[in-house]
């Protein structure tokens, strides 16, 4: 198939304006030009503001203004001391010994302790929360094996050695463990809270927090309202006294909204506006490349998937990302050939691409109608696929045209379908491996390689696609136990070559995000921010 065809194929789409429908209960009837209160659009509702078992950006937004952990960053992603004024590393970079604030309270002014640290990691890793973010424990001591169930919760490497002073022991060093102390799911949370309220204690009515704000109210499909908490320990340098959340999933809606001065801060744009935004709102449209890769995952459950190597590598080969991120998106995204990104930590780990990355188009969809007949599948024994995705715009193009892609490359030998589902469905489905073909992504979390391999490993819970490769475990385990930061980044390197050539995924391109931000809002340096980590507290309004 030609490019020019395709081109005019998902020019066609385009031109459809295929927009997804929400119907939004009204937010409230805050208004957005009281300087004492910012309105956000998040996307979409949370599914959960429990630090411990979030998974999602959506959620993400939401906690980083509700809690803090030991250590926290500012707009360039940079650690910066948090719940902890300072810490020590051992000479080995083994154990970390943290120092907290003097005097640091929860929102309910109760004092925050070194057991409330102590008790925040242990749920991250406690089997019966079966949290999704377990993962970010994996190099405590005994954390794997707390979490299969072998030890108690108090052999964790976390001890509590006064009031004010927490050790974490790891079992290699880690060059990260900073920013991943900074991260939403080992925020720190009240012990006697928690403990009192059990799985209530994130109402409105019973929730203590330890960050900036404290949540007033939270009207499903209608808004958040966070209100700022007195008891942070720098609440003086905190702007804003409300935050005004709303789960906007119509892109159309949000920008319409955006125009009429209700809205200070999108989270997304109408892919199809891209360009008549860039003309129009010149100084308050930013467009910022993430470090994030979106991709698809192949069910590895499923027997068509599972035994069938060829057959995922000629669905892969059949995707032209490069009609993706010019015709379909057109938002600066980058295509993706490798399951990482070329610019995590500083480009380490560039050059990964699949070596038919670089092919003519012809050649790639010729390869791939060869492996999709020696897979089995053509007119006499068809493909059946659904492709599943989360409500957004976005995304119902993006599994339009794929769907399109892989009928105009393998013809009558392949029928696609796509069906779109509510966040949270959406997550349950995917976790649960309840699909065919799913949309995924991942943000990384920290500047680090890690962010991404931790996805590919036999059993994590972020594995969406179920896959499993012992070889890949192995050759990250000794990356991850090397003194030698060459041998790791060689070990990477080797690794991800490896587990690619299962091609349990389709990595599709790297994220740009777009966001409209009204010019009463300052303090927000958005174009430093590739990791879109974002607190109400860094702004300010006119």
């Amino acid at each position: 198939m030609s490019i020019k065809k395709l081109t005019g194929l998902l020019l066609s789409l385009t031109s459809l304006g295929l927009m997804v429908a929400c119907s939004q209960k009204p937010a409230s009837d805050l208004s957005s030009k009281d300087k004492n209160l910012i309105t956000v659009d998040n996307g979409d509702d949370a599914p959960t503001i429990d630090p411990t078992i979030s998974q999602d950006t959506t959620s993400s937004r939401v906690l980083y203004d509700l809690f803090e952990g030991l250590t926290s960053f500012d707009q360039s992603q940079k650690t910066i001391p948090g719940l902890a004024e300072k810490w020590e590393v051992s000479p080995d970079g083994k154990t970390y010994t943290f120092h907290l604030r003097s005097g640091i309270k929860f929102s309910d002014s109760s004092p925050i302790t070194a057991e409330d640290v102590v008790f925040s990691w242990q749920r991250l890793v406690d089997p019966k929360m079966a949290s999704p973010y377990s993962i970010l424990a994996n190099n405590l001591v005994n954390a794997n094996k707390i979490i299969a169930g072998k030890l108690p919760l108090d052999q964790l490497g976390v001890k509590a050695l006064d009031a004010q002073t927490i050790q974490i022991n790891l079992i290699n060093p880690d060059s990260s463990f900073l920013q991943i102390c900074a991260m939403p799911n080992v925020a720190i949370m009240s012990k006697a809270n928690v403990t009192k309220f059990g799985q209530a204690w994130t109402n409105p009515k019973n929730i203590v927090t330890s960050g900036a704000y404290t949540l007033s109210e939270w009207i499903i499909q209608g808004h958040m309202l966070l209100t700022k908490n007195p008891n942070y320990y720098d609440a003086k340098s905190v702007a804003i006294e409300k935050v005004n959340i709303l789960p906007i999933v119509d892109t159309n809606s949000s920008l319409n909204r955006y125009k009429t001065g209700e809205i200070d801060i999108t989270h997304w744009s109408p892919v199809d506006q891209y360009k008549q935004l860039k003309l129009d709102y010149p100084t308050q449209f930013h467009t910022v490349t993430q470090e994030g890769l979106s991709y698809y995952d192949l069910n590895m459950t499923l027997a068509k998937f599972k035994n069938n190597p060829q057959l995922r590598q000629a669905l892969s080969m059949a995707v032209d990302r490069q009609a993706i991120v010019k015709e379909v998106l057109g938002q600066g995204q980058i295509p993706a050939y490798s399951y990482a990104t070329s610019t995590v930590e500083n480009g380490k780990f560039a050059g990964l691409d699949y070596p038919w990355a670089s092919w003519p188009r012809d050649k790639q969809i010729a390869t791939a109608q060869e492996l999709f007949k020696a897979a089995g599948y053509g007119p006499n024994n068809p493909l059946k696929l659904m492709i599943n995705y989360n409500t957004n715009d976005g995304n119902k193009k993006l599994a339009l045209a794929i769907g399109s892609m892989w009928q105009q490359v393998f013809g009558t030998g392949i029928q696609v379908t796509q069906a779109n589902q509510e966040w949270k469905t959406f997550l349950k489905a995917r976790n649960k491996a309840d699909y065919d073909v799913g949309r995924d992504a991942w943000i990384a979390d920290y500047n680090s390689v890690d962010s991404y391999t931790n996805l590919y490993q036999c059993g994590n819970l972020q594995n969406n696609a179920k896959s499993c490769n012992p070889e890949y475990d192995k050759l990250i385990a000794q990356a991850q136990a090397s003194q030698d930061p060459e041998q790791r980044v060689k070990l990477i390197r080797q690794a991800l070559q490896l587990v690619q050539n299962d091609y349990a995924i389709i990595p599709l391109y790297q994220y740009t995000y777009t966001r409209l931000v009204s010019p009463r809002v300052k303090g927000y340096d958005i174009d430093a921010n590739h990791l879109d980590h974002v607190m109400s507290k860094w702004y300010k309004l006119d």
